[in-house]
């Protein structure tokens, strides 16, 4: 089915780009969403049982390797073990992998819907996002760590660095659902775009930091992951969290993050932009 561009149907789409100021109707959204995670219980217990399950293979991984040393790359045993964990406690807010809900409403033609009402059609999807991101952290990414803390004496940062790192994650949030929502948005020009969004996730848990600290990769390697996007998701967060980032180097890691989120927020509303100069429909 395909919506030629009428005068009535551009004007409502074009609003849909727009940011209304009407903060409580995000508030609610947002809202909304996370009392909606709350119902699906028994996937949160599944998903931190799984969480822990890898994090302490990795973390047996790690005391083989530091078996025969102290340090590798600046990372102490008992930094290595943190990171695992916090990077499994991550996954809750799209370190590991992208939520491909707006593919599936774009597939199915329910986005339709959702571009035509009155509000930002890029705020909405955030607000949805943090809500059940925020769930996902408080929950999922928390009771994750805690099994860290108490099994393996994952680390406790002090005040101000667990101040920092709220700081850091509100970042990594935006920078997280930016990224996802332009891999998202290419369901509007291919018929099935399952194997770009898989790419996407490998790309993402790769440069992020979140397989292995970028410390450990090569020289060069460790360049070009700098130079991406990722880094503000898993890595700066997790270096924030260990104490390795102090001083002025926090507030670079807040520029790079924020610097980041806007970047790929202006690209996903431009994408968006061009994607409703005209809506198909397949199958519909």
């Amino acid at each position: 089915m395909e919506f030629p561009g009428s005068t009535a149907t551009g004007i409502s789409l074009l609003s849909a780009v727009r940011m209304p100021i009407n903060l409580r109707l995000y508030y609610e959204i947002a809202i909304r969403a996370f009392r909606r995670a709350s119902v699906y219980r028994a996937a949160y217990v599944a998903g931190i049982l799984t969480n822990a399950f890898f994090a302490a293979l990795r973390c047996f991984v790690y005391l083989a390797v530091y078996h025969a040393g102290t340090s590798v790359a600046g990372f102490s045993p008992n930094d290595a073990i943190t990171y695992t964990w916090l990077t499994q406690a991550l996954i809750s807010i799209g370190a590991g992998w992208l939520a491909w809900d707006l593919m599936q409403t774009i597939r199915s033609g329910d986005v339709i819907t959702d571009l035509s009402r009155p509000w930002s059609f890029y705020g909405y999807w955030l607000s949805r996002s943090l809500g059940e991101r925020c769930f996902n952290l408080l929950l999922r990414g928390s009771v994750t760590y805690l099994i860290g803390f108490l099994f393996f004496a994952a680390r406790l940062p002090h005040l101000t660095e667990a101040l920092a790192f709220v700081v850091a994650i509100g970042l990594a949030l935006l920078v997280s659902f930016a990224y996802g929502f332009i891999v998202n948005l290419t369901a509007f020009w291919l018929i099935d775009n399952t194997g770009v969004m898989l790419i996407a996730n490998i790309v993402l848990t790769f440069f992020s930091g979140f397989l292995l600290p970028l410390a450990f990769f090569p020289p060069w390697l460790r360049q070009v992951a700098l130079l991406l996007p990722f880094q503000a998701i898993t890595s700066l967060p997790a270096e924030i969290w260990l104490g390795h980032l102090t001083g002025a180097a926090v507030w670079r890691a807040f520029a790079v993050q924020a610097g980041w989120a806007l970047v790929l927020m202006l690209l996903a509303i431009r994408m968006l932009h061009f994607a409703m100069r005209k809506v198909v429909i397949q199958g519909g």
